[in-house]
């Protein structure tokens, strides 16, 4: 059959479900967006937005089970429309407080 696929998809880390609020910065400025799946090596999301592949962004989440939001520089690896595969940076593999760099006057962003 032509249509059959005779291959499997592998990936480096086994993807959750994921459904929450997401914030990126880039460096035209923030946007909302909405976390679709996640696992160690990076993210899927949905964004009303013009975000080029390849271009650098950091996202702002509250990871499963966590009571503080993280912030992680990452990557955009896909897109599909407003779908967008992100990548998270090797340097960013430790979960970091979202507000410590950048918004230092509001305290601890909480989920």
């Amino acid at each position: 059959m032509l249509f059959k696929r005779n291959f499997s998809i592998t990936r480096r880390t086994k993807r959750q479900w994921f459904n929450t609020s997401v914030r990126v910065f880039t460096d035209r400025g923030q946007m909302d967006a909405l976390g679709i799946n996640l696992s160690e090596g990076g993210m899927g999301l949905f964004a009303v937005a013009h975000m080029s592949v390849g271009s650098r962004v950091e996202i702002e989440f509250c990871p499963p089970q966590a009571s503080e939001a993280v912030r992680m520089e990452a990557t955009v690896r896909h897109r599909a429309l407003y779908l967008y595969g992100i990548e998270f940076l090797p340097h960013s593999d430790q979960f970091r407080d979202s507000t410590s760099r950048h918004n230092p006057a509001h305290g601890s962003a909480s989920c």
